[in-house]
């Protein structure tokens, strides 16, 4: 991770790399299991808000593409 500071609406350079640090939080999704009850699950839940965002190209509004593999999610700009 860099220590540059990055206005908002300036773009990050495609060789520049930086980390952040997230955790995946506890969520419940309720859903019915039949017409008496409801069932209330844990899921987990990943937010992610920030200017870096769009200054990585994630414009407000554009579509995302999210791969997913073991240990590992890639999300990409589908602008």
């Amino acid at each position: 991770m860099t220590n540059e500071k990055h206005t908002s609406g300036e773009r990050l350079p495609q060789t520049k790399t930086q980390q952040r640090q997230l955790k995946v939080r506890e969520e419940y999704h309720s859903y019915q299991l039949s017409q008496n009850g409801h069932q209330r699950t844990p899921i987990g839940e990943i937010h992610l808000k920030d200017h870096w965002l769009i200054q990585a190209g994630f414009e407000i509004d554009s579509p995302v593409k999210v791969r997913v593999m073991e240990g590992c999610l890639v999300l990409t700009s589908e602008l």
